[in-house]
């Protein structure tokens, strides 16, 4: 049952990220800061529901899959900070309470915090696709499909990577101007989709080398 709530309040989280990420002003502004109260919550909900992983931090051997498994959840968790600073900063009215002052450059933070924070959620996502991933291309690896899903593999990898230079997320990583704002929600959502996908794929790669130095030393 546990298991249950930790995928469902992990879909939501998702699903509402991606909700905030295509916020535009004529939404309304106190809509935008409840539902990141919302996210926030389900954030804490989610640590909570996996204490049992922090209690295990000091048993075992770090292997390189377990440092970057260690080193992407940290790095969220930073990410998570900077954009819920950050949002109090620049909304003024709907914290009005808050003691943190506002500040001009408190839109670029959360901008780029945002945007960090997705990239790294992918990656997050990744980490636990690694294993279903690793055991479909074992059912496939001596058969003759084997072929047609490294290559399926690689052009769905490529067209998630060119979904982040579309649309633009690269360039509020890095706070540069520009950014391609797509013409139509399902065009972003579908972009933003390609991106974790990828992201899973590249965790995928990067866990499977890994596996296999620590399997030949």
């Amino acid at each position: 049952m546990k298991r249950q709530v930790r995928l469902l309040v992990d879909i939501v989280m998702y699903a509402l990220f991606l909700y905030l990420m295509s916020y535009q002003a004529g939404r309304g502004l106190l809509l935008h800061g409840v539902l990141g109260c919302v996210l926030l919550v389900l954030f804490l909900l989610h640590h909570l529901l996996n204490l049992g992983w922090y209690r295990g931090l000091n048993r075992g051997r770090y292997t390189a899959a377990r440092i970057v498994f260690l080193i992407l959840n940290l790095l969220l968790s930073v990410a998570i900070v900077l954009i819920a600073v950050s949002s109090v900063m620049m909304s003024g009215n709907v914290f009005a309470f808050s003691p943190v002052p506002a500040a001009e450059w408190g839109r670029a933070l959360h901008t780029a915090s945002t945007a960090w924070g997705f990239v790294l959620m992918a990656l997050h996502v990744g980490l636990h696709t690694h294993v279903p991933l690793k055991r479909l291309y074992g059912k496939v690896r001596e058969t003759f499909f084997a072929y047609a899903y490294v290559l399926l593999f690689l052009l769905v990898m490529k067209a998630g990577i060119g979904c982040c230079f579309w649309s633009g997320l690269w360039r509020d990583m890095l706070l540069l101007s520009g950014r391609n704002a797509a013409n139509h929600h399902i065009v972003f959502y579908g972009q933003l989709v390609g991106i974790t996908i990828a992201a899973c794929q590249v965790i995928h790669l990067l866990l499977s080398v890994c596996s296999k130095r620590s399997t030949a030393s």
